[in-house]
């Protein structure tokens, strides 16, 4: 019996599901990346504004960071900041995903010289 035709089957079959698993996992490491770049800016955002008492918000557009939903809570010794904003997809379309949310909320407290960052829950 000739079985050369299965393969072929296979193939066709499993390629769909590998390119599809192959876009889920770019769209989530840009994903990943974006919030990583983000909370890195807002992370250096707030100690400098301890340091030199420089705008976080600036600092967030220079990094192109899209600032409409950004709020800035300031205190003596503290300060939050809160940003969501979406990001364009990739490959989520394939599976009706057009947009990511990124959403952040950090703290930073000036404690004994040191600038201490954490989640706000």
């Amino acid at each position: 019996m000739n079985k050369k035709g299965q393969t072929l089957i296979l193939f066709v079959i499993l390629i769909p599901i590998l390119i599809t698993c192959l876009a889920i996992v770019v769209d989530v490491g840009i994903l990943t990346n974006e919030y990583q770049k983000t909370r890195g800016i807002i992370e250096d955002g707030i100690r400098d504004y301890f340091d030199s008492n420089q705008s976080i918000k600036e600092l967030l557009i220079l990094n192109d960071i899209p600032v409409e939903e950004l709020v800035i809570h300031e205190e003596s010794d503290k300060v939050s900041v809160d940003i969501h904003y979406q990001i364009n997809s990739l490959f989520g379309t394939i599976i009706n995903i057009k947009n990511y949310e990124i959403e952040l909320h950090l703290v930073g407290k000036k404690q004994e010289d040191k600038v201490i960052i954490s989640k706000e829950e």
